[in-house]
This record gives C-alpha cells, sequence and structure tokens, in this order.
C-alpha cells in the first residue's frame, strides 16, 4: 500500500475500515505500529544485532552505535517481504519525509510554509486606464 502512494494513516484507516486486528489485537492501529513494520527490518529475514549500546552508568539511556560496528544475520529465517520490496519503500519514505539532516548530522524538518526570505518572482500589474 505503501508503494503505491498511500500515507501511514490511509493505510491505518484502511486496516481499521476491513477490520483487521493489531498486532497486539485491538481494533485500532497505532501508527507508530505501522511506521515500525514498514521500517524493521527482520521481515526480510535479517536480523540486526549491536545497533545500540549502554550509555554510561549510571544512566539507563542507549545510544546509537556507530553503522560499522552493527552486525547483519542475513537468510536468519523465512522473510515476510522480499529486500529489494523493503529497500524500496525505505527510499520512499526517506523522500517523503519532511525531516532533513543538515551539515551537522542534525535532524531538521523541511519548510512547509511560506517565508519571505525566499526569493519570490513577482510581477508589478500597471492599473488600467479608466474611460
Amino acid at each position: 500500500m505503501y508503494e503505491q502512494g498511500w500515507s501511514i494513516v490511509r493505510i491505518k484507516k484502511e486496516l481499521e475500515a476491513l477490520k483487521v486486528p493489531s498486532p497486539t489485537g485491538k481494533k485500532k492501529w497505532p501508527v507508530k505500529t505501522i511506521e515500525n513494520i514498514l521500517t524493521n527490518e527482520k521481515y526480510t529475514g535479517t536480523s540486526v544485532y549491536g545497533e545500540t549500546e549502554s550509555a554510561e552508568f549510571p544512566s539507563t539511556k542507549r545510544k546509537a552505535r556507530d553503522p560499522f560496528e552493527v552486525h547483519r544475520s542475513r537468510n536468519h529465517h523465512l522473510p515476510i517481504i522480499h529486500e529489494r520490496r523493503f529497500k524500496r519503500v525505505q527510499k520512499l519514505k526517506a523522500k517523503r519525509s519532511n525531516i532533513e539532516i543538515d551539515e551537522y548530522g542534525n535532524k531538521v524538518r523541511k519548510s512547509t510554509h511560506y517565508s519571505s526570505k525566499k526569493a519570490v518572482n513577482r510581477t508589478k500589474k500597471t492599473p488600467e486606464p479608466q474611460n
């Protein structure tokens, strides 16, 4: 559905209209659940190990590890979707997202509002002479 141009909210509404229960068996589908399904690499038959690590003690927070230190076990289990389809969806999600990564690695939202700081091409209309 996402590949066909459907939004996550539209997918949620469709699943609820078809009375498909959520993974927890409820009638309502949280948007975050659909988001997680679309981004979880496990559905391709791949297990990912070591994406996060513990932060400094005594904190209970976790921090992301260097992507080169992450381990992947391909063909770990039977896939539900093909890896090529998963990659296409990831590209679509990145393209449709309104979040960009700036030059410092920070997440920033794309501007969706008009700004007078942006160049605007305006043509002045001259009033037509009155007879």
